[in-house]
């Protein structure tokens, strides 16, 4: 019953914040043009009026890409260049604007305040960026440790067959997705901490995530398994639309457009979802127990 009543607080909360997605959305669109703008140019400037571009019309070309010689070098320094800056400041302008979306999402907030939501994604901005580095840096250590160590010294030995490496890779790495959740819980409720209570540091945040994550292990696992099946749901619609999706004449590119940024929003919705039940789950364990005074 907590779990349901928390899902649909989250629901109400989500949709109650609709435009604070939209935000996020705009932004991300922003961010990504930054790539995508220069590497549409240089693609052009590349083929220019060539019949080559009849077949990249088809689909996916490898030895069209392969024969652009010189210019493809160009292409490739540019686009790690635009894709490192992207995910850098898009690491960046994450934290302020979950920052703002927590904030509307709190009991307290009766209607959504474009200005309370920048206002507050500046004012914790720093709490929120350094939690998301330190849950970062764990995913990472847990990788290494859980995964790419045990894998490569399986692999390195002479007496196990292939068959023993990969199943072997299969049970870490699936060990490994069992406690991601847990990491991206303590995320969840150190965050909606810090935005409830201003006096928490991030620290004082970051450690009440932890303890509520596994003082309440059972409901908050359950409901982060709910919610990212359904956002898993999400993402294999969007796999099965997209990349067989061919458009013939600018129509079907502008509607591919809208259907693609569509999907894109829903996306950000179901995380938006996300954060507003472990903001009421949360909420609700920190109320007092009026049955024992």
């Amino acid at each position: 019953m907590k779990i349901l009543n928390s899902l649909k607080s989250g629901f109400d909360r989500a949709f109650r914040s609709w435009k604070g997605v939209l935000v996020v959305w705009l932004m991300l669109l922003i961010l990504v043009s930054f790539m995508t703008v220069p590497l549409r140019g240089g693609l052009k400037s590349a083929f220019d009026n060539s019949m080559i571009t009849e077949k990249l019309a088809e689909g996916f070309n490898l030895e069209a890409y392969m024969d652009l010689g010189s210019a493809l070098k160009t292409l490739i320094s540019s686009t790690t260049s635009g894709f490192l800056f992207v995910f850098l400041a898009g690491f960046v302008a994450n934290a302020f604007l979950t920052a703002g979306l927590f904030s509307s999402l709190t009991g307290d907030c009766i209607r959504f305040s474009t200005g309370e939501f920048f206002r507050n994604g500046a004012k914790n901005f720093w709490s929120f960026f350094i939690i998301s580095v330190i849950i970062t840096l764990i995913m990472l250590f847990l990788s290494i440790i859980i995964i790419a160590i045990p894998f490569l010294i399986i692999s390195s030995s002479e007496t196990i067959s292939e068959k023993g490496v990969f199943m072997t890779g299969v049970i870490v790495t699936m060990f490994y997705l069992i406690l991601l959740p847990l990491l991206l819980i303590a995320a969840d409720y150190s965050r909606a901490k810090k935005t409830s209570d201003a006096s928490f540091t991030w620290s004082r945040s970051l450690g009440f995530g932890f303890s509520q994550t596994f003082k309440k292990f059972w409901p908050s696992y359950l409901m982060m398994l709910l919610l990212v099946f359904c956002q898993g749901i999400l993402g294999l619609l969007i796999i099965s639309i997209l990349p067989g999706w061919e458009p013939v004449n600018g129509g079907g590119v502008f509607l591919l457009l809208i259907v693609s940024q569509l999907l894109l929003y829903a996306r950000l919705m179901l995380k938006t979802w996300r954060y507003g039940s472990f903001t009421a789950m949360m909420e609700e364990t920190d109320m007092p127990d009026t049955n024992n005074p």
